[in-house]
């Protein structure tokens, strides 16, 4: 109970600064009223309509005033309006969201399924044929831009083959599990792949240390399988790393996905923010930020929690 505190309370600590901040960059982008009033169209309101716009992004309160507005209209989820077709702000990030939050699920599920086998017999058979061939097809992966890979797939699998669509659509999976799959497929292998090959190269590294360690070769003289050997004993403590790179990936999986989104015209999160960047819209942007950043810094809670049960001497170190 202790070190959960610990790690609720850094947790807290940093919801704060993120949200302080966020709260205060409106008023620091130069001309704000006047971009703002831009993007909405002053030509099309009266007077008393722009300081009702103006009044409703608080850029006239103190500081704290700001601050206590911006908190208050986060937790009743009053954000607003977009300027442009005057759509609520929470329904543009709930639509990208559940996009994004697709990808970046099916995008770690596919890039895990593929590294952690592929990193176990790469570092049993260490030097071997398949650990390098699989070392450099993970070299290939990691050095290729995603808009390459996105291009490379869709002019194999649409161009050419005709297997998949070439524009995308957000095709829930309870409608049509089918058109579902191969909406997200090519997307989510754009995504999955070069995360697959860090991800393995990771592992890899951390299993080669463990299997050189004394319980493995104690193990081994007790007869124990190379199956047991592998995954009951070598696996869990080799997961750090694997971890830590997955946590450290959501955030950019969930909002920074703008190239793949935009390649296959899927309009997430990620690109939804880039385009209200360009138009304006920065209370979106500002919300949009802070459920990135809830969004990290919760997942980063949670590995730091898994931490302490992967190994208990991180617990106890902590603690100490």
């Amino acid at each position: 109970m202790r070190y959960f505190l610990q790690r609720l309370l850094q947790l807290l600590i940093v919801v704060f600064a993120v949200t302080f901040t966020v709260s205060l960059a409106l008023g620091a982008i130069p001309n704000a009223e006047e971009r703002i009033l831009a993007a909405k169209g002053s030509g099309a309101i009266n007077e008393v309509e722009k300081n009702k716009l103006l009044d409703s992004l608080n850029l006239r309160d103190p500081t704290l005033v700001q601050y206590g507005h911006f908190v208050q209209d986060l937790v009743t989820l009053d954000w607003g309006t977009t300027f442009n077709g005057n759509q609520p702000i929470s329904t543009s990030i709930s639509d990208g969201l559940k996009i994004s939050i697709r990808l970046m699920i099916y995008g770690q599920l596919i890039a895990l399924l593929l590294a952690i086998p592929i990193a176990l017999m790469a570092a049993y058979r260490n030097g071997g044929i398949f650990d390098r061939a699989s070392t450099t097809v993970s070299f290939g992966f990691i050095s290729m831009p995603n808009y390459v890979l996105a291009t490379v797939l869709g002019l194999l699998f649409t161009v050419r083959w005709q297997w998949f669509p070439a524009i995308s659509e957000d095709i829930g999976f309870f409608a049509s599990p089918w058109e579902h799959f191969k909406n997200f497929f090519l997307p989510t292998i754009v995504l999955a792949l070069p995360l697959a090959a860090t991800y393995m190269r990771l592992l890899r590294a951390d299993l080669i240390n463990t299997l050189q360690s004394d319980f493995i070769t104690t193990a081994r003289a007790k007869g124990v399988g190379t199956g047991r050997i592998l995954f009951g004993h070598a696996l869990r403590p080799s997961l750090f790393s694997l971890v830590t790179a997955a946590a450290v990936n959501v955030g950019a999986l969930v909002g920074g996905s703008v190239v793949v989104e935009t390649a296959f015209n899927l309009n997430g999160l990620g690109r939804r923010t880039v385009l209200g960047i360009f138009a304006s819209e920065f209370r979106l942007v500002q919300v949009t930020v802070v459920i990135l950043a809830l969004v990290y810094v919760t997942i980063n809670f949670i590995v730091d929690i898994l931490y302490g049960f992967l190994d208990p001497r991180v617990r106890a170190g902590r603690l100490g």
